[in-house]
């Protein structure tokens, strides 16, 4: 139950608490809070008591998702060039760190494709940086981004845990089961399990992105339009 005069300051707060502060956002969260004042100002005045009179604006309100429109407009060659930008960081950064696997067949051709990358990620990188519209605008869908960035995390988090057991099941798996002590032959077979764990988890670099994404829109958003 509410009690206190800021009561329904509080309950539109937290109504908003995860949704982003456009204009648009705001002006709704101000029109909503207006119109419950509104209602709790006829109930008192019909001499309602005041805890009741918020309790009973408030009860058909439980959610806001469906009146705000999660399309943001953003300054989209500003947005796709630091994206492009972070992305070639975030290769250039796996594939440094991958150069020692270059040892085996498999860490070289891993290092190899990061190269690829690299070079056509930097071929992207330039031409955005070429582009002169900066105040180009499009619209990119807030809660479609938000969505598949919670769900590469969620997918990578996993993928991560089945190839980190499965690698280590399949190397010491047998000395666990018959109760053995761990057994590895020599450093070149560490660095081989090593190898093998770290490869599969270079892909964090997808989820990064998407969480780069989310953010570079709150960056990048067009506060004036209408």
């Amino acid at each position: 139950m509410m009690s206190s005069k800021s009561d329904l300051e509080i309950f539109v707060d937290r109504l908003f608490a995860h949704h982003r502060k456009t204009k648009a956002v705001i002006d709704l969260r101000n029109e909503i809070h207006s119109n419950l004042e509104a209602k709790v100002t006829d109930y008192l005045n019909s001499g309602m008591e005041y805890q009741h009179a918020v309790s009973l604006a408030i009860q058909d309100i439980e959610a806001i998702d469906n009146l705000i429109d999660n399309n943001q407009r953003v300054y989209v060659n500003q947005f796709w060039y630091d994206m492009i930008q972070s992305a070639l960081l975030y290769v250039l950064i796996a594939w440094i760190l991958t150069i020692p696997l270059r040892l085996t067949s498999m860490g070289m051709m891993v290092n190899n494709f990061l190269i690829l990358i690299v070079v056509l990620t930097g071929i992207f990188f330039f031409y955005f940086r070429k582009q002169k519209d900066e105040q180009r605008t499009a619209i990119i869908n807030t809660l479609s981004l938000q969505r598949l960035n919670r769900g590469a995390w969620i997918i990578w988090g996993l993928f991560a845990i089945v190839v980190t057991v499965f690698t280590v099941m399949t190397h010491i798996g047998s000395d666990l089961y018959f109760g053995r002590s761990i057994q590895i032959d020599g450093p070149y077979a560490l660095y081989i399990i090593i190898l093998e764990v770290i490869i599969p988890l270079i892909t964090v670099i997808i989820p990064l992105l998407f969480y780069k994404a989310d953010r570079l829109i709150r960056k990048y958003e067009v506060y004036d339009h209408e």
